[in-house]
């Protein structure tokens, strides 16, 4: 499991503890699902950065991110079922 794909995954089993040992599962057993990890640390971390950014599209990049990675999010609650 690559970097950004476990640190993906760790923000996920913290945002949803609940469902903790599915995305733990998930995680162990299929490619897909860790890539899904890797793009949704990707939007979290674009999210971050363009948040604090002093560009005059850092608001509106930030919302695009946000709103990105709350779909990656439903496509992996999905593929826990």
């Amino acid at each position: 499991m690559e970097r950004s794909e476990r640190r993906g995954l760790a923000r996920l089993l913290l945002r949803y503890p609940e469902h903790r040992e599915a995305l733990r599962d998930k995680a162990a057993e299929g490619a897909n699902f860790r890539e899904l990890c890797d793009a949704y640390e990707a939007a979290c971390e674009a999210a971050s950065y363009w948040s604090k950014s002093g560009e005059p599209v850092g608001p509106e990049r930030a919302c695009e991110y946000r709103q990105l990675a709350e779909a990656i999010e439903e496509d992996i609650l999905r593929n826990l079922a």
